[in-house]
């Protein structure tokens, strides 16, 4: 099961399948400047690290995902690189679903006083597209080989920041073992320490199942990998969620066991519609056409690009 931790939830066990969370979002433009109606600029104090010249110029950053529609206007004027790893008729600059699209301007949205402002505006965004037609399969992370061959393009594009919004079933790292994941993702960890060794930092969400088992006993399997396949610590940042009021919401999974490589950031309230994260919402979207260009979403989807942002200042 695949699921990208903004949107998705996955039932029953590691083979089950995976889709989009029922929930009501909003096209309410922003009143405020755009630095304000991304409400991580300020919580995490960003302006201070803009204003010092620290906006990711010249920093590449690959967002795994479903794709980025560069059509959007906060990405007008920059060259959006990538790579279509799954085999999608319309490519890694579009995005059909519309979940990477608002990801990426969390990172990387323009400061050109309208809309919403990215955390490090000015860095390179490589589109990782590994979602076929915008259904969620996301077809791009089916097997070992397929997830390896990401990461070993982060070696041939030479990527920084590595922002991956996605996690495999619902199992939590306490119950699944270092021989297991070996054995399912031998390749996939090869080529991860590879990246890493080539300079990436890799985020990843820690998922969004937080019911009273998951929430105490940490974070999706994969997104906290390291915890069990150690080699892989010292590039690895795992990202729970808080409110704007810094509170742990009740949808994110927490650290746990993997409390050593797991920091927290705004990924926006329990009520999506009015508490989450503003964002660029693809106009490519079938999901979310009828919210416009920006649109409000709650996850830990949401908090890794904050984090990936703030590496990439």
């Amino acid at each position: 099961c695949l699921a990208l931790l903004g949107l998705a939830a996955c039932g029953g066990g590691g083979g089950s399948g995976g889709g989009p969370a029922t929930s009501t979002y909003t096209s309410t433009a922003c009143s405020g400047s755009e630095d304000s109606c991304q409400a991580g600029i300020s919580i995490h104090n960003v302006a201070s690290l803009n204003s010092a010249g620290y906006t990711g110029n010249g920093v590449k950053v690959a967002v795994v995902d479903t794709g980025i529609d560069a059509t959007h206007p906060e990405f007008d004027g920059k060259t959006i690189n990538g790579h279509d790893f799954a085999s999608s008729s319309s490519g890694y600059a579009k995005d059909e679903h519309g979940h990477g699209t608002h990801i990426a301007s969390i990172i990387a949205g323009d400061n050109d006083g309208t809309g919403m402002q990215g955390i490090a505006y000015d860095a390179n965004l490589y589109s990782y597209k590994v979602d076929n037609n915008g259904d969620l399969a996301l077809e791009g992370l089916s097997s070992d080989a397929g997830v390896a061959s990401i990461f070993t393009r982060h070696v041939t594009d030479n990527i920084d920041v590595s922002n991956n919004s996605w996690g495999m079933g619902t199992a939590t790292i306490d119950g699944v073992g270092s021989s297991t994941i070996r054995g399912l993702w031998g390749s996939t960890i090869s080529s991860m320490s590879s990246a890493q060794t080539n300079g990436s930092l890799l985020v990843f969400a820690a998922g969004n199942a937080g019911d009273y088992y998951t929430r105490i006993n940490g974070a999706n399997y994969f997104s906290a990998m390291p915890y069990r396949i150690t080699e892989l610590q010292d590039e690895w940042l795992l990202v729970v969620s808080v409110d704007d009021n810094l509170k742990e919401t009740n949808y994110t999974q927490n650290c746990g066991v993997a409390w050593a490589f797991c920091v927290a950031a705004v990924g926006g309230g329990d009520t999506s519609a009015s508490e989450g994260v503003y964002g660029a919402n693809s106009r490519q979207s079938s999901y979310y056409a009828a919210n416009g260009d920006y649109i409000r979403h709650s996850g830990t989807s949401m908090a890794a690009p904050q984090v990936s942002g703030i590496a990439a200042t």
